[in-house]
């Protein structure tokens, strides 16, 4: 069950990390979310080793999917907030840049007569 768990979350992130490559930004996405998620990750991992450390027996990194789950957000939270806070830092999406070239040629074609403004077709 805890393969199919790790596998799931593996599936969950892959989309998101694509996505904001492919449009080159993270609009529209909540990084509060991202950050949670590698708090429970790092939280999860940290259990484990301060657990390990008091009891003296490392047999809890043999758990696949509780040590799976905890890399594999810390590695993709990690990959997120590299790509929110420095790689596409203050990007438009693709479709907001389009929609502003699109009003700026409809801004070319205004008229001002007598203080008036005047739409050209």
């Amino acid at each position: 069950m805890g393969t199919v768990k790790v596998f799931l979350s593996f599936i969950k992130y892959v989309p998101q990390g694509y996505m904001n490559w492919k449009r080159k930004c993270t609009v529209g996405w909540s990084i509060g979310n991202i950050l949670l998620d590698f708090t429970g990750g790092t939280l999860s991992i940290g259990q484990m080793f301060i657990e390990s450390i008091n009891t003296g027996d490392w047999s809890n990194f043999g758990n696949f999917s509780k040590v799976g789950l905890g890399l594999l957000s810390i590695i993709f939270d990690l990959m997120f907030m590299f790509q929110h806070y420095i790689l596409y830092r203050g990007n438009k999406p693709p479709e907001e840049i389009q929609e502003q070239d699109e009003n700026a040629e409809f801004k070319d074609t205004v008229k001002q007569v007598d203080g008036e403004e005047y739409h050209q077709l």
